[in-house]
């Protein structure tokens, strides 16, 4: 650039799209970013983090299950689309998600969950508790505008009196700066890379801010597939593996821009998204169901028992929704206790957390439970059953 000084940057909430690329150096204005073996990266990497959950909905949610959806709230609730299936936003069920009252934020963060119509039977996602220590490896997926097909280098005027005054001109390499512009289309895609030190108090407006950590968009050191967010991505999830465990550890919601810039990810820029541990409790108290309500219709009752019936002993791919109460790949007796512990109850909202925790602890069976068992077991033998709530 023409001028010594540090880049001015501004932090602007974003719909974004992951620029994901093979690690590597811009040599010349041929060189072209490259996503090989996994198509674009647009299909869930062998080691899956849980790229099915991340959906789209013009940008981007994250479901985390029992039907419930997270996303930025400066975007909609809205209808989404996973797996090429379009489930319905559920009417009324949007909620803004709070910051923490002694930190000086604004009252509301840049969090929204929102309920869908239907089960889309997907794996519900853990949200982290513990933070992540500084340079860890994470995983960013988001439903945005495809990148160009080739990088581009720009020659930069800088006025750092009058932001309106930075002028771009595309040059031959290496040139002030170098990264891509946006491309026609969009769809979710997946990218790595590392978190930097320290924790971000970010505000978007005076009724918005949110805690969050931060990626930054490097062409030299970078990761496998480094990622960026841009224009299409808000919503977007970040992913990190605690030993052999994917977590949820983030939303994507804003990023740094340089003044006047074009509509381009250019290296050297950060990405900030919200760090999850902060606010799981407040989505945990929100989302976690009645135990035994596989229907998620907030009550615990016959309906919910031929379901578990239906796949009973059964662990190939089996969730919540077919009678896996206590989530761990199986449909057995202690699914029946959870059940059983909750027979008759309702709820007046799927997000009955103190409820469904005493659900899931019950330190042995009641005379309900002890019952549904035998019947559970009666009902599975009957043939028609299993195609009935097949798994799907």
């Amino acid at each position: 650039m023409h001028d010594t000084r540090p880049p001015t940057r501004t932090v602007l909430a974003l719909a974004i799209s992951l620029i994901a690329l093979f690690t590597g150096i811009l040599t010349d204005k041929a060189w072209a970013v490259m996503v090989a073996n996994t198509l674009d990266n647009t299909t869930a990497p062998e080691d899956d983090f849980g790229f099915a959950n991340v959906g789209d909905k013009g940008t981007t949610g994250v479901y985390l299950g029992y039907r419930w959806v997270l996303t930025a709230a400066h975007t909609a609730a809205a209808d989404i689309k996973f797996n090429g299936t379009v489930y319905e936003y559920e009417t009324g069920t949007d909620i803004r998600l709070k910051n923490p009252a002694d930190l000086g934020l604004s009252e509301y963060t840049d969090l929204r969950l929102f309920r869908i119509t239907e089960d889309p039977f997907l794996p519900s996602l853990k949200i982290a508790e513990d933070r992540m220590n500084v340079w860890a490896d994470v995983v960013m997926a988001g439903n945005g505008v495809n990148r160009s097909d080739t990088a581009r280098a720009w020659k930069v005027t800088a006025d750092y009196d009058n932001e309106e005054n930075w002028t771009w001109t595309v040059t031959d390499p290496p040139g002030d700066l170098q990264g891509f512009t946006m491309g026609s289309g969009r769809a979710v895609r997946w990218g790595t890379n590392r978190v930097e030190p320290g924790m971000f108090a970010i505000q978007l407006s005076a009724t918005n801010s949110f805690l969050g950590f931060m990626t930054r968009f490097d062409q030299y050191g970078a990761t496998a597939y480094e990622a960026q967010a841009a224009s299409g991505d808000s919503g977007g999830g970040v992913f990190h593996k605690r030993g052999d465990q994917w977590e949820l550890v983030g939303i994507m919601n804003a990023v740094s821009t340089y003044p006047s810039q074009p509509s381009s990810a250019i290296f050297g820029l950060e990405t900030y998204s919200t760090d999850l541990t902060v606010y799981r409790d407040q989505i945990l108290e929100i989302i976690t169901p009645l135990g035994g309500d596989a229907n998620l219709d907030g009550a615990v009752n016959a309906v919910d028992a031929s379901i578990m019936a239906a796949h009973w002993l059964r662990s190939d791919g089996v969730l919540w929704g077919h009678g896996d109460f206590n989530e761990d790949g199986i449909i057995d007796e202690a699914d029946a206790i959870i059940l059983g512990g909750n027979w008759g109850k309702t709820s007046a909202s799927a997000g009955a957390a103190g409820e469904a925790a005493t659900a899931r602890a019950v330190p042995e069976a009641s005379l309900a439970a002890v019952f549904l068992i035998g019947c559970l077991a009666l009902l599975a033998r009957r043939t028609g059953r299993y195609e009935q709530y097949a798994v799907r």
